[in-house]
This record gives structure tokens, sequence and C-alpha cells, in this order.
């Protein structure tokens, strides 16, 4: 990495161009985005503070803040870490190294759950929960559901419940720790449910060291590692939908790249119907929905 600049006795202005300059070095995609949001919250207030300030001379405190930022963003911890905060489905979710940051890709399983789903009084499992940024974006959308959220982590549930409470949903989402590769672990679940929501951990084993410094290094890996050819997750829990689904319930699943064929072939393979396989903006076919008979 590049060494950083001396932010002291810089305005706004000029410690904005810097940080391009080393995170645009350091090889990010976006630097001049990052660089505002970093430095807005290194000021304190949204992006448009820093348009506002930018004759402003940063404090030593400041000055200090925003090169400790920088230097974390540059070895490539995600942003999401160093602001504690990742937007997804318009709403802010509380994020840490405990949890797998929300992406883009993933309100895609939000849009089919919406399509295909009835809403109303419904209950909704979300398995693998993690910030639960999935749960509680359909609590958002459906306001009479209920919701519950399972983890193996404590730290994630911890991290889930705090997101509930920030979106004054914490009176109709639960979570609850559990492993769903472990016997007896839905004694507690009062199944069956309406719908089956889940973004499991679906990167190949083998695939983990090729992945982007910000996920391999930083993301939990029990978040990503889906088994040699990333499909564990995905058959431990289909050989249980038949207990965890009401009849005519919905599940859907978020997938890798190249894996919706194969996870389409294994609820099939007990019973259900495939009613959509939903493609992101990149046309990319990131969900596959179905349906219990």
């Amino acid at each position: 990495m590049n060494a950083l600049p001396n932010f002291e006795n810089q305005t706004v202005g000029e410690a904005q161009q810097a940080c391009v300059s080393v995170l645009k070095a350091a090889g990010l995609d976006a630097p001049v985005l990052e660089a505002r949001l970093l430095l807005a919250l290194t000021l304190g207030g949204g992006p448009e503070r820093v348009l506002s300030a930018r004759d402003e001379p940063l404090t030593s405190d400041q000055a200090e803040r925003l090169a400790d930022a920088i230097e974390r963003r540059s070895n490539r911890e995600p942003l999401s870490h160093i602001t504690g905060v990742r937007e997804f489905w318009s709403l802010p979710f509380i994020v840490t190294p405990a949890t797998l940051t929300p992406r883009p890709d993933t309100e895609t399983l939000i849009e089919a759950v919406l399509d295909h789903g009835a809403g109303g009084d419904v209950r909704i499992l979300d398995l693998g929960t993690g910030t639960g940024c999935i749960l509680l974006a359909l609590l958002h959308e459906w306001s009479e559901a209920q919701g519950t959220g399972v983890d193996t982590s404590a730290e994630a549930l911890a991290v889930a419940r705090d997101n509930a409470a920030a979106l004054n949903l914490g009176g109709r989402a639960h979570m609850v720790e559990g492993d769903w590769t472990q016997p007896g672990w839905d004694r507690n679940l009062n199944a069956p449910f309406d719908v089956v929501v889940c973004n499991p951990p679906y990167i190949p084993s083998g695939d983990i060291d090729g992945l982007e410094r910000d996920v391999k290094e930083y993301e939990p890996l029990r978040a990503l590692d889906g088994g040699m050819d990333g499909l564990d997750a995905y058959r431990a829990i289909i050989r249980q939908l038949k207990k965890l689904l009401k009849p005519r319930g919905l599940v859907a699943f978020e997938v890798g790249i190249g894996q919706a064929g194969e996870v389409a072939n294994l609820l099939q393979d007990v019973g259900l119907v495939i009613l959509a396989q939903r493609a992101d903006l990149g046309g990319v076919v990131r969900v596959v929905v179905a349906q219990c008979p």
C-alpha cells in the first residue's frame, strides 16, 4: 500500500482528493464514492456534509480518524465494517465482522418472495439470518407477518436483534440459535411456516482462496463455504422442507452462479414445484422459488 497522506492542516476538499488518490492506487472500484463516504463518517453527517464543508480545515482528531479509515479500506477491510452500516432494501442495517455484508444481489430474493407470496398474516423462517436483512426487509413490506431468524452464531443473532429493534420490528422478529445440520435443531421453531427464505453458504470450498480480499479475509467463513460443490447447505435444508413448510408454503433460495438448475433439481426431487428462477440486474440467475404441494 502507498504511504498515507498527512491530513493534518488539510481542508475537507483537499483531504477528499487525497483519499481518492489513495483508494484508486489500492485498486478499489469506486474510489470517489468511498472517499466521500469515509470522509462523511469522519465529519459526522451524510455525504452532503462533505460538499458543504469543503473549505473547512480538518481538526487533528478528524485527520487521525480519517487516516485510520482510509488505511483500513486500503487494506481491503469491507467498507461496511468501517462505517458499521450497509443499506439493503433502502433500510439501514448494522454490520459487524460476525455477519455477511448485505449485497444488492440479495434484493432479488426479496422481490421474488413479494411477487409469489400472499403476504398478510404469514409466518416466515429465515435460515442463516446473519444481519437479519432478508427477514426484516420482508417484515417491513408485510406489516402483519411474523418471522423467525436462525443462525449458528450468537454474535450474528445479537446484530440481527439490534437491527430488528432499530427498524421497530423487534415485536415481530424472533431470533433463534440453531444449526440445521444437527438433530433437533428445529425443536423450538414452532414449524411449519408459510414462507422459508435462505441465503446459505454456497461458495465451493476450493474457490474460497480465489475470492476478493474484502470477502475471504473479512467475511465469516461459515457464511461462505458451501462444501466441495457449494451445495451442502441446500441438500441439508431441502431434505427438511416438508416439515418446515405448510402445504402450499413457499421457499426461496439465493444461489451462486450456475447453481440454479442443480438447486431446482434438488427441490423437485423432494416433491416441490418450481415457480420461478429469477435473475439479478446483471442477468445472473440468483434465486430459485418453489412451492410445497
